[in-house]
């Protein structure tokens, strides 16, 4: 019985050559593989028409360059925002979300990648918290989201946004291999200012990233101002205080210097989060800090109980945040009905079978 192929995306970096077998005179071709990966988009070796037949032959037998299927795309007929679902070869599927540039003039699109199977965490009001943990995704099927959604859409995304099922801070071994692929300028290059990771408050793990990167973005889902409120909302990951949290947060930021950016994600749930007085304490926990806020009303759920709040209520909350001097962002949904929007990564209705 022969060993199965290994995902050579799985490998970080600065192993490919050993892995490969490739050792003196040879090491050259491990930068060619990397180039043919990452710039041409090769998912198989026999592409690789500039290496010698007997190597590609070798490593086609050895070596696996893609491991998930495509499965469909379903594409929102409001925005354009497409939900793509893949399958591993497990059989578990899971799926990643292409978001178009908001206006015509622009030509920044964004992907949202998933990190899991499920999702462990539970936050209330999250379509994926209702979704059982399965397992991590591994550096590769992160990293085949990117490719495959390429293919699926034909553009190349800008921006990367690990917001979808998930949390991906849980899965930072795999992460960061995945990460090390894309802000390496041997990879596909991507800056740190584009690359942005989300967590929903892992304080062991944003320790960790801050001290061994690589450099990204980092958005923390807030949802509270206060650690009774944020109990309710996110029961286990509100494990850390917000005090600590923060503290790891600006941390976090004073590592990063200029390679990293802080953002509070903050989903405003009517009658639990919303009021002027919660707007009050966030500011006050935030005031004083290079600090920008995500503002998103609640994105509805299929068999939860929380509702958006009303226009004027966001607006309201937005601008105590905007009077105390904090950088706020109102997001609009996208995607919301194909069920692609913020908090709404449940498990697909239907997939066609493997």
């Amino acid at each position: 019985m022969t060993d199965s192929p290994t995902a050579l995306l799985d490998v970080p970096f600065d192993r490919w050559a050993a892995t490969l077998g490739l050792e003196g005179a040879q090491l050259f071709r491990a930068r060619q593989v990397q180039t043919w990966v990452f710039e041409k988009r090769a998912a198989s070796f026999s592409e690789m028409t500039d290496l010698p037949a007997d190597l590609r032959t070798r490593w086609e037998s050895a070596f696996r360059l893609r491991t998930a299927a495509f499965l469909r795309q379903d594409t929102s007929a409001e925005d354009g925002t497409a939900r793509l679902f893949f399958k591993a070869a497990d059989g578990r599927d899971f799926s990643t979300v292409y978001l178009p540039a908001r206006k015509e003039t622009e030509d920044r699109a964004s992907l949202c990648l998933s990190t899991q199977v499920g999702c462990a965490w539970g936050c209330v009001f999250c379509a994926s918290g209702r979704v059982a943990y399965e397992r991590n995704l591994s550096p590769s099927e992160i990293l085949e989201q990117i490719f495959g959604a390429e293919k699926a859409t034909g553009r190349r995304a800008q921006s990367l946004l690990f917001m979808g099922m998930g949390e991906p801070l849980a899965n930072l071994d795999n992460l960061r291999i995945a990460l090390g692929a894309i802000r390496s300028p041997l990879g596909l290059n991507i800056g740190a200012r584009h690359v942005t990771v989300s967590t929903s408050g892992l304080v062991p793990a944003i320790r960790k990233l801050a001290q061994e990167g690589p450099r990204v973005n980092l958005a923390i889902s807030l949802h509270a101002a206060d650690d009774e409120t944020r109990r309710k909302v996110l029961p286990k990951s509100s494990a850390w205080s917000i005090k600590d949290l923060l503290s790891a947060a600006w941390d976090y930021q004073k590592l990063a210097g200029g390679g990293g950016r802080v953002t509070f994600e903050y989903i405003l749930l009517a009658g639990i989060n919303d009021s002027i007085r919660e707007a009050q304490r966030l500011s006050n926990l935030l005031r004083g800090k290079k600090a920008w806020v995500n503002l998103i009303a609640y994105n509805p759920v299929a068999g939860l109980p929380y509702r958006r709040p009303d226009d004027e209520t966001v607006r309201a909350f937005a601008k105590v945040l905007e009077d105390r001097g904090l950088f706020v962002r109102l997001r609009k949904p996208q995607g919301t009905d194909i069920e692609a929007g913020c908090g709404q990564l449940g498990r697909p209705r239907s997939l066609p079978p493997a």
